[in-house]
């Protein structure tokens, strides 16, 4: 079933971020932004939710990174948060394994890209997402399950798709099912609480359309080899338009429980190994568009 928070308490959220992060971290190293793992947290429960809840959440994650990070800097350090845990409430509506994801390791990477957001848009539509997955060089097919024939256009908010991808780097080669939705939302549009019960949200201005994503698993996935697994997976991704340079700001969190054949791998060898994934995707997608540019 699909829950939006009260309007009572999205007006709260400015307050209750701070609290609910030290929470959900409990028991691990502290996030480096709570407000930032509280945003993240809340697009994801926010998703399929009314779009005025999503343009809420897009725009605090986009305050929380710029007043962060450095998003033009060159080393990935510079650009990557750890955001805190994600909850059974967050995942709740999405068909995700039945494991808890606090035992996901989470990292957040952001970056500054030359191309609009509507160029950006364009690989989506991809059914060979190779070109723009370094890490998954043999295999990545999406199918496109709903909105093919609308969402590019923007004539429907969503994109629907499910991707069978070969995930090969040094600490694992495995082929598993991601599923991934994307959305158009309006950051114009008005804060929830500002809306009146009853009412839809309206933006009485120029639109500022900006591109969520989420993406999970459904079930774990194990290598040829029998000894890795993915037990599961989640993400946040974010495509908002930069209006100083007509860039786009780029973040993709993911979350990742994996069990790597009993070795000893620390956790911030795996969140490094992540950031470093997550970032060479952000350079060929870049070198994509550029490429298509004739730059």
């Amino acid at each position: 079933m699909r829950r939006r928070l009260p309007l009572a308490a999205l007006a709260a959220l400015p307050t209750l971020w701070a609290c609910s992060s030290l929470l959900a971290c409990k028991g691990a190293p502290p996030p480096a932004n709570p407000e930032f793992s509280d945003a993240l947290a809340y697009t994801f429960r926010s998703f399929e939710g009314e779009p005025a809840d999503l343009a809420f959440a897009l725009r605090a994650l986009e305050e929380q990174v710029y007043g962060s990070l450095d998003v033009e800097a060159n080393s990935t350090k510079d650009r990557a948060l750890s955001p805190a845990d994600l909850t059974w409430e967050d995942v709740a509506d999405v068909d995700g394994p039945d494991r808890d994801p606090a035992l996901c390791i989470g990292v957040a990477v952001a970056a500054a890209s030359a191309h609009d957001v509507d160029a950006h848009a364009g690989l989506q539509m991809m059914a060979d997402q190779t070109p723009v997955e370094p890490y998954s060089p043999k295999l990545y097919q999406r199918t496109f399950l709903e909105g093919q024939d609308c969402w590019l256009d923007g004539e429907c908010e969503f994109l629907r798709t499910e991707n069978l991808l070969q995930k090969k780097n040094f600490l694992m080669d495995i082929t598993y099912t991601l599923y991934k939705d994307l959305r158009w939302v309006d950051l114009g549009l008005p804060d929830p609480a500002e809306v009146p019960e009853g009412e839809e949200a309206v933006n009485p201005g120029a639109p500022r359309w900006a591109i969520a994503a989420r993406a999970w698993t459904t079930e774990a996935a194990v290598g040829e080899d029998g000894t890795n697994t993915i037990h599961q997976s989640y993400t946040v991704e974010m495509w908002i338009p930069r209006e100083q340079d007509g860039g786009t700001l780029r973040m993709l969190s993911l979350w990742s429980e994996t069990e790597l054949g009993g070795l000893d791998i620390s956790e911030e060898t795996i969140a490094g190994t992540t950031e470093t994934g997550i970032d060479k995707n952000f350079e060929a997608a870049e070198e994509y568009l550029d490429a298509q540019a004739g730059g």
